[in-house]
């Protein structure tokens, strides 16, 4: 029998006994921990525990991290025998040859330093057209004492290739560690902590995970890049303020619809892609940078104008994508879109469909994430944010065309009986969400709705009306135990001084 703190092994019954009792952990688990008492305490890399446990299978790595889980709550308050060194593998304090000495905190932190510069849980980049200028204001802007960079912008404008280019740059240059934190796939809050620590490739649950992740964070020098932030705002927000507080030097670059609001962010715009004015010549069309990516697109997926130089296409055809790029506003999701469906309709019916089935718009590529697979679902994910004034107004305007002032939309919405006060805020709350575009001219802001909003509005969400009758504010706060006592935890950490008090309202629910 082998002694592991206050449990007992028997690698001949293949059993775990504690006090006695036999505990049931799986034969899986059972065969890493063999794996593990066996190496006598050294370093065994999650590929030789893959090739052994499942040498016949391809499987994923959180299978692996699974069955460390239930070997760590299987061994109690002894969970932490088992060590996990972040991007290499585990190792047990505890074997066949006795107690096993501690790897050194500097291993440690080397070991989590290489895993972050590898760079493996960054998502696939696309080559970026006419975002130059941008990624080098936000290279300069991270370089220059700001601490949290937020890209803002409306749903498939290229926040994600933008945020994901400018972590490769750094990757490949070496300069700091990425870790990039998907969060859209992520339903609710309780899942926010976990989705942090498997970017940092940590496998642990420790008793305080939001004290254990600021310490972590505080010990490495990296940009944390937090992906699709606006369905859990209040949330991200509020753990962001806590990490800037207690890991100074951690750097991060958020994309959003809208800004988090905490101190010290510096909020930039992502804008649509530049797109031929309606008189624009040949040349001029080729140039911009939505007729570009449009004809990039169309190249890579339609056969017959693969081989066909820009040179070779006749006026008309140019003409015809200057148009496109017009009526989709140079957003790039729609661009790529509208690309894929060329390829069966041709220009001259894909431009005279737009007016009527642009809603209908869907991704070229299979793996595209679901808010992604058609316009229709890129506003779905905005619009289900919305409070029921705000998707009142937002539908009302849809009937404005061009830019309108706030005079106009507040004439457009008598009809739907609300005050002036509570339009304008409305307003101000669908600009800050990026669903409304605003543009300056002197002291005066005019407000413009983009064509895919407009048209998917229009066609799309009639169905909205009714269910928001049934639904009087279906925007509910979403606020798990898991991130309940967050506000505690960063009193703990981080002092309580300066808290925003939306958070605190926000977590105060939670309770």
């Amino acid at each position: 029998m082998i002694s592991l703190g206050q449990a007992m092994v028997s690698l001949d019954l293949r059993d775990l006994f504690k006090d006695g009792v036999a505990l049931r952990i799986g034969t899986r688990a059972f065969d890493i921990l063999e794996l593990l008492i066996r190496h006598q305490g050294q370093l065994v890399s999650k590929e030789q525990i893959l090739q052994r446990v499942w040498p016949d299978t391809i499987v994923e790595e959180n299978n692996l991290q699974v069955h460390i889980s239930a070997l760590r709550k299987a061994l109690g308050s002894d969970r932490d025998l088992i060590r996990t060194i972040p991007g290499r593998g585990y190792l047990l304090l505890g074997g066949e040859g006795g107690f096993v000495e501690d790897v050194g905190p500097e291993e440690v932190r080397t070991a989590q330093w290489h895993q972050g510069v590898l760079g493996n849980r960054l998502p696939a980049g696309v080559e970026l057209v006419g975002r130059a200028s941008l990624l080098g204001e936000v290279n300069a802007a991270l370089s220059d004492h700001h601490a949290l960079i937020t890209l803002i912008g409306p749903g498939g404008v290229g926040k994600t290739s933008l945020a994901v280019e400018l972590g490769r740059q750094r990757l490949e240059g070496q300069s700091s560690a990425v870790y990039f934190v998907a969060l859209a796939e992520l339903e609710h809050s309780e899942s926010l902590l976990d989705a942090f620590f498997q970017a940092l490739g940590i496998d642990v649950c420790p008793a305080d995970p939001l004290v254990f992740l600021i310490q972590q964070l505080a010990q490495r020098s990296g940009l944390l890049i937090l992906d699709n932030c606006e369905h859990l705002i209040d949330q991200v927000a509020a753990l962001v303020e806590a990490i800037l507080r207690g890991a100074p030097g951690v750097r991060i670059l958020a994309t959003s619809r809208e800004p988090l609001r905490i101190g010290g962010e510096r909020s930039l715009q992502v804008p649509p892609l530049t797109s031929p004015e309606p008189d624009a010549t040949r040349d001029a069309i080729l140039r911009s940078d939505s007729a570009q990516l449009f004809l990039r697109h169309w190249r890579a997926l339609d056969c017959q104008v693969a081989s066909t130089p820009d040179a070779e296409l006749d006026d008309y055809s140019i003409d015809l994508v200057g148009e496109v790029c017009r009526r989709l506003d140079g957003v790039p999701l729609a661009l790529e879109m509208a690309a894929a469906r060329a390829c069966a309709l041709g220009l001259y019916q894909l431009v005279g469909s737009l007016d009527e089935s642009m809603h209908l718009l869907s991704a070229s590529l299979r793996t595209a994430p679901p808010r992604q697979q058609t316009l229709q679902a890129s506003l779905s994910w905005s619009y289900r944010l919305l409070s029921r004034d705000e998707r009142t107004v937002l539908r009302q305007l849809a009937d404005l065309d061009g830019r309108f002032t706030l005079e106009q939309a507040c004439n457009a919405l008598q009809r739907a009986t609300l005050s002036r006060s509570c339009v304008m805020d409305c307003m101000v709350r669908l600009a800050t969400k990026s669903l409304l575009m605003v543009s300056a001219q002197g002291p005066f802001r005019f407000y413009r709705m983009l064509a895919a909003t407009r048209t998917c509005l229009r066609l799309g969400l009639g169905a909205e009306r009714a269910s928001d009758a049934l639904n009087p504010d279906p925007r509910a706060p979403d606020l798990p135990s898991s991130l309940a006592n967050l506000h505690a935890a960063r009193a703990v950490s981080v002092g309580p001084d300066g808290y925003h008090a939306r958070h605190q309202r926000a977590l105060a629910v939670g309770r």
